[in-house]
C-alpha cells in the first residue's frame, strides 16, 4: 500500500485506462482524483488531501481501497457488470441438470465470487442453494448449508435495516415537528437497534443504513455530544462506501441524500464553499428528492434553503414556489406537506404577494391538526405574526402574540422562554412606542432572543426569519 504512487506511475496504457475508464463510469471521484494525482502530477499527498478535504485517517483509507481496486485489475478480476451477473444467475437450474457436475460448479463459484462483490445476498442464496444440493453426498453439503443460513440471516439483517431506517425517517419527521421527548427517547432506541444489528451483519448496506442514522442524529437533534467530534469523518467514511458501489446497486442513488446532510452539516458549521457545493446538488435534485423520505429528512432542506438563500442573498433560488406538480412527493407525508406550504409561503411574500403568504399559513391551520407539533405550531403562528406586523395588520399581530404568550407560559418546556423576547419585540413595533430607551431595550431583546435561540440549538424556532429579523433589528 505505500507503494501505491509507484504502482499507479508504472502501469501500462491499458491497465490506466481500464482503471480509469472503471472509476468514471462508477462516479468515485476521490478515487479518480487520487489515481489521476499519482500518475499525472506531482502534486504532494498533503495537497491532495487538502484537495478532497479529508483527514489523515480518510485519506489513508481512500488509498487503501484505491490499492485493492488496482489489485482486481491487475489480476484480471474486475467488477462484472451487475446486469450480466443478473441473467447468468437466472441460468443456475438449468445449469445444475444439464451439465457435468465439475463445470456446474465451477460455474457457480465463479457467480459466488461476483455476487460477493456486490453485497447480493438474496441472489447468493440461489448459488448456495444450489451447491448444497451439489455436494449432496459430500463432506461439502454441510459448509455450504452454514454458509446458505448465513447469507439467510444477512438478507433478514439487510431488510430488518432498511425497515428500521424508514421507521427512524418517519418518527424524525414527527419529532422535528414537534420536540417530544418520547420519540426522541425513539430514536434513541433505534440507534441502539441498528447498531446492534450492524454488529451480527457488518455488511456494507448495513454500514451505509447505520451511518445514514447517526448522522441524523447529530445533525437534527443535536442531543449527542459524543458525536460532534466524529461527524465530519463519518460523512467523509460513508462517501467511500458510496464510492466503492458500483452505478447499478441501487443504493448508489441514496448518495443524493449524503449530499444533503452534507449540506446541512457544513451550513450549520459556517463552511460556505462546500455548503454551496452541496446546496447546490441538493437543489438540482428537487424533481425527486422528497420520494427519498425513508431514508432521510430531505424535506427538511426546504427550511434550510430559504435561511441559506436568505443569508447569502442567493434571491434567484427564491423566485419560485415548489409545484407539486413538477416535482414528485409522497402525499401522505404530512412533514413535507407542511414543509412545502410553508416554503410557498415564504417565496409570495418575498415576491411582495402578501395576501396569498398569508393565507396559505392560515389555510395550514385549518387543514393540519397541530396539536402534538407545538414545536412547528410556534414557527407558523410567529411567521403569521411578522407577516401581520409588516403589512401593518395590527389588531391581528396582537391578538397572535396574545395567544402566543399564554400558550408558550403554558408549557411545561423552558426551551421556549426565548420566544417571549421575540413576542416582546414584535409589541413594541405595534404599539410604535420608538423612545430612545425603548430601542435600545428592544435591541437588548433581540440580542437575547438570538442568543438562546442559537443555544436551544434543537428547539430553534423560525429559522427561515432569522436572516430577515437581523436585518430589520440591525443585529
Amino acid at each position: 500500500m505505500l507503494k501505491l504512487k509507484e504502482i499507479i506511475v508504472q502501469l501500462n496504457e491499458d491497465n490506466y485506462l481500464e482503471i480509469e475508464n472503471n472509476l468514471i463510469k462508477n462516479k468515485a471521484e476521490r478515487f479518480l482524483f487520487l489515481f489521476q494525482s499519482y500518475k499525472k502530477s506531482n502534486i504532494s499527498d498533503k495537497e491532495i488531501k487538502e484537495k478532497l478535504g479529508v483527514t489523515s485517517n480518510s485519506f489513508y483509507v481512500l488509498k487503501s481501497r484505491l490499492y485493492d481496486k488496482i489489485q482486481e485489475c491487475l489480476s484480471s478480476d474486475m467488477y462484472v457488470d451487475q446486469e450480466k451477473t443478473i441473467k447468468l444467475l437466472l441460468q443456475v437450474p438449468e445449469l445444475c441438470l444439464n451439465t457435468p457436475r465439475e463445470t456446474s460448479i465451477a460455474y457457480l463459484l465463479k457467480l459466488e465470487k461476483d455476487l460477493l462483490r456486490f453485497d447480493m445476498h438474496n441472489e447468493l442464496l440461489v448459488v448456495y442453494s444450489a451447491l448444497k444440493k451439489l455436494h449432496l453426498n459430500s463432506e461439502k453439503y454441510f459448509h455450504y448449508s452454514q454458509i446458505y443460513n448465513k447469507q439467510v440471516s444477512y438478507g433478514l439483517s439487510i431488510e430488518k435495516a432498511e425497515d428500521l431506517l424508514a421507521d427512524f425517517n418517519r418518527i424524525l419527521s414527527l419529532y422535528d415537528l414537534s420536540k417530544s421527548d418520547e420519540l426522541y427517547d425513539r430514536l434513541c432506541f433505534l440507534k441502539k437497534e441498528i447498531n446492534n444489528i450492524y454488529s451480527l451483519c457488518s455488511s456494507r448496506q448495513v454500514e451505509l443504513i447505520k451511518n445514514l442514522i447517526e448522522l441524523q442524529m447529530f445533525i437534527f437533534c443535536k442531543q449527542d455530544a459524543n458525536l460532534e467530534g466524529n461527524t465530519d469523518e463519518l460523512l467523509q467514511k460513508t462517501r467511500l462506501i458510496f464510492d466503492e458501489l458500483p452505478l447499478t446497486v441501487v443504493y448508489k442513488k441514496w448518495e443524493k441524500v449524503l449530499d444533503y446532510l452534507s449540506f446541512e452539516y457544513y451550513y450549520s458549521k459556517g463552511f460556505y464553499k462546500s455548503a454551496i457545493q452541496y446546496f447546490e446538488k441538493t437543489n438540482n435534485q428537487l424533481s425527486n428528492i422528497f420520494l427519498y423520505n425513508h431514508i432521510g429528512l430531505v424535506s427538511n432542506f426546504l427550511r434550510s434553503k430559504i435561511k441559506f438563500c436568505t443569508e447569502y442573498a442567493i434571491t434567484e433560488s427564491l423566485s419560485e414556489t415548489f409545484d407539486t406538480d413538477k416535482h414528485l412527493i409522497d402525499p401522505n407525508d404530512v412533514h413535507t406537506q407542511i414543509l412545502v406550504k410553508g416554503y410557498n409561503a415564504t417565496v409570495y411574500f418575498n415576491l411582495k404577494q402578501y395576501k396569498i403568504a398569508i393565507k396559505i399559513l392560515n389555510d395550514m391551520q385549518n387543514e393540519y391538526v397541530f396539536k402534538n407539533y407545538f414545536h412547528e405550531f410556534l414557527n407558523i403562528k410567529i411567521t403569521l405574526t411578522y407577516y401581520y406586523l409588516l403589512i401593518g395588520e395590527y389588531e391581528k399581530a396582537q391578538a397572535c402574540i396574545k395567544m402566543l404568550m399564554r400558550r408558550v407560559k403554558s408549557e411545561v418546556k423552558t426551551e421556549y422562554d426565548h420566544v417571549i423576547y421575540l413576542l416582546k419585540i414584535f409589541d413594541f413595533d405595534i404599539n410604535k412606542d420608538t423612545t430612545p430607551k425603548n430601542s435600545i431595550k428592544k435591541r437588548d431583546l433581540f440580542t437575547l432572543f438570538i442568543a438562546n435561540n442559537n443555544n436551544t440549538n434543537n428547539f430553534e424556532v423560525v429559522p427561515q426569519l432569522i436572516p430577515e429579523l437581523k436585518k430589520r433589528y440591525q443585529i
